[in-house]
């Protein structure tokens, strides 16, 4: 299901159902909104806390609810990541996806909540900024002018590297076409074993990760291969790595993932601008793409069946 386009002036809903909400970034996030041009709406519970949690379960799928049911709100933006979305995969009210499937933008702990949403309804959702964070409140342009596409154009048939303002790198040459699934590494690995993760046969899977030292992202990529998920991989492409010191990780990860799939010929680019450092492009989660690694292409199919 790809959700429509949203139009300026229509209402976006701001929830948080990760982690706690900073008061001073969401206020700087909403004007961020606004000045994009749209109207916004905050969840009833989005200053609630409750430990590392921004509120109850009940209260945080309430507000994720209460917004996919909402005829006035025409796309939703998580305020931030954290931790969360596990906790109410569960709970959440499909029915009103099928209804009327809208677009939903956030990355990190949200990862969890695209794959399961892809892997039980087919909703596209899109991998992109959130706007309670520093890097959500301080946008480029190229990641503003990602983020409002997103919301305000059909992405297919669109390049989603640009070439222009980044310079991404050809791990292992070759070409592939599947489905854009994957975002936070720790997240990914998370599901695995439950029924909100899709199987990535054949598909484009796509990976970023902040403040894991090496060893620990070397144990994820293990499970990863351990769970059998790089024989049946079409593709890789990785974001920013961000070590826990503010480290750019990206040579030690592109050894690392060089040896972890030494046996596997599938094409792998690294230094797509997505994750938890600016530039930090919208991707389209569950879409069909192009992946041609020897000229760092990404192109996002027009016809998705």
């Amino acid at each position: 299901m790809f959700p429509k386009p949203i139009k300026k002036f229509d209402c976006i809903g701001i929830i948080s159902i990760s982690g706690p909400v900073d008061q001073q970034l969401l206020l700087d996030g909403l004007r961020k909104v606004h000045y994009m041009g749209f109207d916004s709406l905050t969840g009833p519970n989005i200053f609630k806390k409750k430990g590392y949690l921004a509120g109850t379960d009940s209260e945080r799928v309430s507000d994720l609810n209460k917004a996919l049911a909402d005829p006035h709100i025409h796309a939703i933006i998580f305020a931030r990541g954290g931790y969360g979305a596990m906790r109410i995969l569960d709970h959440i009210d499909l029915a009103a996806i099928s209804v009327k499937p809208k677009i939903l933008v956030g990355m990190s702990d949200l990862t969890a909540l695209s794959l399961s949403l892809f892997k039980r309804t087919g909703l596209i959702t899109f991998a992109g900024p959130m706007i309670a964070t520093e890097n959500g409140v301080n946008l480029d342009k190229i990641s503003h002018d990602s983020l409002v596409g997103a919301l305000t154009h059909d992405c297919r048939g669109t390049e989603l590297i640009p070439h222009e303002v980044c310079a991404t790198h050809t791990i292992r040459s070759g070409k592939a076409t599947g489905r854009l699934l994957g975002g936070c590494l720790s997240i990914v690995t998370a599901l695995l074993g439950t029924e909100h993760l899709p199987n990535f046969s054949n598909e484009i899977m796509f990976l970023e990760e902040v403040n894991e030292p090496l060893y620990r992202i070397d144990r994820m990529l293990m499970q990863l291969k351990l769970n059998g998920i790089f024989n049946r991989l079409g593709g890789l492409v990785l974001g920013h790595f961000i070590g826990p010191n503010g480290e750019n990780q990206r040579h030690a990860i592109e050894n690392l993932i060089l040896e972890v799939t030494g046996g596997f010929r599938f094409p792998i680019v690294s230094g797509f601008p997505h994750g938890h450092k600016l530039p930090n492009l919208s991707l389209p989660h569950g879409a069909i793409v192009d992946l041609d690694a020897e000229i760092s292409s990404l192109i996002v199919r027009r016809n998705q069946f």
